[in-house]
């Protein structure tokens, strides 16, 4: 199955970059959606014959961006908080001598921690591309939509290539792991 995902070009700071225009509105998790954020590829078509649709216009662009880097900068703050606090917890309840139950407090943490490196990650992507490290600093960016490009991909044995038939690791980890993407992809077969 061969699809055209359509890509938002977009420039800050004098630098350019596409995010997927389709895709980062079907994620499951919005720490995900950094992931989609590329640098400008100018070997892309420009057209398509059956693209999918278009859900991040233009005129979102610059809202959608600097909202996702709000969010995903609380979130990882929050993420970080949750994992202390269970840490802490335990450790009060292991050093009075309460058994809890040592592999399903192993299996949270470890579950935590996943979450919050996801958030981290994340919040690492968008820095670099916005040039900012906090959200008071976004008032100073000016984030400018350019045009729209097309990235052919294809459903192969649970795994997605591009035209060139290279492996695409990107979206097919998003297969393996977020429903909302696996979903939207399958849905078109």
């Amino acid at each position: 199955m061969k699809v055209e995902v359509p890509y938002l070009v977009f420039e800050v700071n004098g630098e350019e970059y596409m995010i997927d225009a389709h895709f980062s509105k079907k994620l499951e998790r919005i720490e995900r959606i950094s992931a989609l954020i590329r640098p400008v590829d100018r070997t892309l078509s420009e057209t398509a014959e059956e693209p999918l649709p278009i859900l991040l216009q233009k005129n979102e662009i610059e809202g959608f961006l600097k909202n996702l880097f709000v969010e995903v900068y609380e979130s990882s703050g929050e993420k970080l908080n949750k994992r202390l606090r269970h840490m802490r917890k335990w450790n009060i309840l292991r050093l009075i001598g309460i058994p809890t139950g040592f592999s399903r407090h192993v299996e949270k943490d470890e579950h935590l921690a996943k979450e919050n490196r996801e958030a981290m990650l994340s919040l690492a992507i968008l820095r670099k591309i916005l040039g900012v490290k906090t959200p008071t600093e976004l008032d100073k960016i000016k984030i400018v939509p350019k045009e729209y490009l097309y990235y052919r991909i294809e459903l192969k044995n649970r795994e997605i290539f591009n035209e060139k038939g290279e492996k695409d690791g990107i979206y097919t980890q998003l297969l393996e792991i977020d429903g909302g993407f696996r979903h939207a992809l399958l849905s078109m077969i």
